[in-house]
């Protein structure tokens, strides 16, 4: 059996995205405040599965309030290999 990962890298791709783009500020990653479309219930379960892929791998964490953002393991894949070494390196320079 093939499994096809469009569906999941949609939703996937839009979560790291937007994560990324409002880091390090926690931000809600529910279907409606991601696409402009109302989802069908396939694309509703799609995404809530693609957050708990996320959430699994440690790519994303959850912060109070239902909000989430990018995990040090998330922040890889932006370039930024550690966040713990990258703040000793500005500590370091001060």
């Amino acid at each position: 059996m093939d499994i096809n990962l469009e569906k999941f890298d949609k939703s996937a791709v839009a979560i790291l995205r937007h994560l990324a783009a409002e880091f390090p500020t926690g931000k809600r990653i529910d279907f409606k405040s991601l696409f402009t479309t109302d989802p069908s219930d396939e694309e509703f379960d799609t995404h809530r599965g693609a957050i708990t892929v996320l959430r699994d791998k440690k790519l994303i964490v959850e912060t109070k309030s239902a909000k989430f953002t990018l995990s040090n393991e998330g922040l890889t894949m932006f370039g930024i290999p550690d966040i713990k070494a990258h703040l000793q390196a500005k500590v370091d320079a001060e």
